[in-house]
Order: C-alpha cells, then sequence, then structure tokens
C-alpha cells in the first residue's frame, strides 16, 4: 500500500491560514533541516575574503551601506544589534570585493 506524503487532518479546521497535517517522519527531518539561510555566509568569512579584521570590515560596509543592504537589494544582512549575525551573499559580496578591491587594501584607517 502506497502512503501519502502529506494527508491533511480533517478533523481540525484552518485557522489563520495554518492547517494541521500529518506528515511522514522521514519528510519532516527533510523539512526541518532545510534552512533559509542556504548560501550565506558569516562574517568570519567575509573577513578572509576581505583580508581585514572585523571592526576594519564593518567600517568599510557601512561607507557602502546604500550599495550593499540587502533590504536595498545588496548583496550584505546588516547585524540589527547584539546577537544579530552579519550575512553575506558569497558570490554577490567576492565580486563586490574584487571590484572594489583598492579600497579593500587601504590601510586599517579610513
Amino acid at each position: 500500500m502506497q502512503e501519502p506524503a502529506i494527508e491533511p487532518f480533517k478533523g481540525i479546521p484552518e485557522r489563520d491560514g495554518y492547517v494541521l497535517t500529518w506528515i511522514r517522519k522521514d519528510k519532516l527531518n527533510e523539512l526541518t533541516n532545510t534552512t533559509i539561510d542556504e548560501g550565506l555566509e558569516l562574517l568570519p568569512w567575509a573577513c578572509k575574503i576581505a583580508g581585514c579584521s572585523a571592526p576594519t570590515l564593518k567600517k568599510k560596509l557601512f561607507r557602502y551601506r546604500d550599495v550593499l543592504d540587502m533590504d536595498k537589494g545588496g548583496c550584505v544582512r546588516y547585524s540589527t544589534g547584539s546577537g544579530s549575525p552579519w550575512k553575506f551573499q558569497a558570490p554577490e559580496f567576492k565580486e563586490f570585493v574584487l571590484t572594489h578591491k583598492r579600497e579593500f587594501m587601504k590601510s586599517e584607517e579610513i
């Protein structure tokens, strides 16, 4: 007998756009192991790419915030406070650093 992958539970009506469903354990594991942040890298990775320390990189990134901010179509998710990580779209950020190589090779002071 072939079992359905997902079957709605008919005992509870839909509420606020949510539906209670039956999901096989193996399918549940696949769903929970999928990350939304796939393809994003964190600040230590960006420091290696740019070749500078985190405080220096942050100063340089704030200079280009209008271009780099993901909310404005860029490739950097800026930290919104303590505990909020910086995130970088890897290919786009590498390309940006190569394009602005002179700026990233300058001394620590900006």
